[in-house]
């Protein structure tokens, strides 16, 4: 069977097409999809031929807004029989979609068809809901982990960009689509190709799927000393039972005042401002994309409660945490 970008005559030297299918969740990432078919679309004028060739199926064939407000059409119909080499659920502000029995029929049928079957932002919910997440290494938009955790707390979430595990792989959203993308063009037509690639996004190199997501207040950490980023570390792995100072100056190898030093200098902060701002912002993320109430966040988080919590989030964000889920909520809407 020829290509569908290929006429009948096509070379047979040509190297073989490679299918990349999306299925879109409403208010799903526009980046995420850009970011991805952009590179596959300059890997074919590199290459020469329409080698990548990328299709977009909903699960009821209608067309699907972005969060953006950007409306795609999809190409295929959710009960096409093709087959993809690799396939991915996008979304990115809808982690329930209306229509699960319907969601999970998509999900099964196009996962029988694809060689790698996963996802992007947060499309790991929707496999995960379906099941498609048991005994693999994934990942997520770090900014869901937090609800992600609370709905699936046998599940082990990855804090990498991108994570592939044998045939399924998961983004965590934004540029690392562009991040996957690059490595599939290295993977089929060399490094060389995927730099060439890279080049006309601006990108000096391909991010490994070793590289860690910055959550929270993290955009300098790779340039921070090596104390501070293990004192950081600690402390995010520490929210609920919350660590004395002198514990994390341990774990970092530095006395208490040599780590306040260092925080000072580099972070303008305190330890432990630091670590009750790093809580405030789980908490925030929290309020954001989990229903659950303030008290259990409070618990979560390893403040003794509700009001000691809303003084100290009022403090840090100008608003009491109600305010702040009630003002989310209407933004959603």
């Amino acid at each position: 069977m020829s290509h569908p970008n290929m006429s009948p005559t096509a070379d047979p030297k040509s190297p073989p097409p490679i299918r990349i299918g999306f299925l879109l969740i409403d208010a799903f990432s526009s980046l995420c999809i850009t970011a991805m078919t952009g590179p596959f679309r300059s890997a074919n004028r590199e290459l020469g031929v329409d080698v990548y060739t990328c299709d977009f199926v909903s699960i009821d064939d209608n067309p699907v807004v972005a969060s953006d407000g950007l409306s795609i059409q999809p190409t295929l119909s959710c009960k096409d029989t093709q087959h993809f080499d690799y396939f991915f659920t996008c979304a990115g502000m809808q982690a329930d979609p209306a229509n699960r029995p319907a969601l999970n029929a998509t999900l099964h049928r196009f996962s029988r068809q694809s060689d790698v079957f996963g996802a992007l932002c947060i499309g790991s919910v929707m496999l995960a809901r379906a099941g498609f997440l048991d005994g693999y290494e994934f990942t997520l938009h770090w900014e869901n982990q937090p609800a992600f955790s609370e709905e699936f707390p046998d599940l082990k979430i990855s804090p990498n960009l991108y994570v592939m595990d044998r045939d399924r792989w998961t983004g965590s959203g934004g540029l690392s689509s562009m991040d996957i993308a690059l490595h599939i063009i290295a993977e089929h037509h060399g490094i060389g190709i995927a730099n060439a690639v890279g080049n006309q996004y601006q990108i000096d190199r391909i991010r490994s799927s070793s590289v860690g997501q910055r959550p929270y207040s993290l955009n300098q950490y790779e340039t921070l000393p090596k104390a501070i980023q293990a004192a950081i570390t600690t402390m995010i792995e520490n929210m609920e039972t919350t660590l004395p100072i002198p514990e994390i100056a341990k774990t970092a190898g530095k006395t208490v005042r040599s780590l306040e030093r260092m925080f000072s200098r580099h972070l303008n902060s305190s330890p432990a401002r630091y670590y009750r701002k790093l809580r405030l912002e789980k908490v925030r993320q929290l309020l954001w994309h989990t229903n659950l109430s303030i008290l259990e966040i409070a618990l979560m988080t390893g403040f003794p409660s509700p009001s000691h919590l809303s003084r100290l989030y009022q403090t840090e964000f100008g608003l009491k945490p109600s305010e702040d889920r009630k003002d989310r909520s209407a933004l959603q809407k």
